[in-house]
């Protein structure tokens, strides 16, 4: 894999850097599987900055994005970017504090229960013990979880079809009349 580190000390530099790891992707073979690397001082430029699209287009071509030494609200930017510019689901994982902004940010969020605390764990979705087991909530109850939804929703149009139905043939047996279709007795009626 190709390592791509995006470095700068100030705004002009992150441009310029941005831009040559551009040209530096372009150039190479369309095989090559890119890494990119980038700390929070960079962020910071490129967040202030209208550099974002062209971060993003670089972070799509590579096989990995490394954010290293970055805030919490950073985390959390990175993750809106995508969610909003390329419409796809998000997945953010975390296990201490610093990560609850990143997971509330994406779409689906996954706290691990560790040593640094449970805030992570309050603040997602799902949450387990242990890093090897995203692989099991992603296959399986995932699928699980879109098969029982798409049966929920075809018992809803079921369920709306046979009670509209009922309630349809009763008025026109009932010439529209705006008669009641369920009378209640009173309790006298009934002993």
């Amino acid at each position: 894999m190709h390592l791509l580190i995006l470095e700068g000390r100030n705004e002009r530099d992150c441009i310029d850097n941005l831009k040559k790891i551009q040209s530096e992707m372009e150039s190479q073979d369309p095989e090559t599987e890119f890494a990119l690397v980038v700390s929070g001082d960079v962020l910071t430029h490129i967040f202030s900055g209208e550099q974002k699209k062209t971060f993003l287009d670089i972070g799509m071509k590579c096989h990995s994005v490394i954010c290293a030494r970055v805030s919490p609200l950073q985390k959390a930017l990175v993750v809106k970017l995508v969610r909003n510019n390329l419409k796809a689901c998000t997945l953010a994982i975390g296990d201490g504090a610093n990560d609850v902004s990143m997971i509330q940010a994406a779409h689906v969020g996954v706290g691990i229960a560790g040593r640094e605390g449970t805030q992570a764990v309050r603040a997602s979705d799902f949450s387990f013990g242990e890093f090897k087991h995203l692989r099991r909530l992603l296959a399986v109850h995932g699928r699980y979880s879109l098969m029982r939804m798409s049966e929920l929703i075809y018992f809803s149009f079921y369920k709306n079809l046979t009670f509209i139905t009922v309630q349809w043939w009763f008025g026109f047996v009932s010439a529209w009349s705006g008669q009641v279709i369920i009378i209640i007795n009173s309790w006298a009626d009934c002993i």
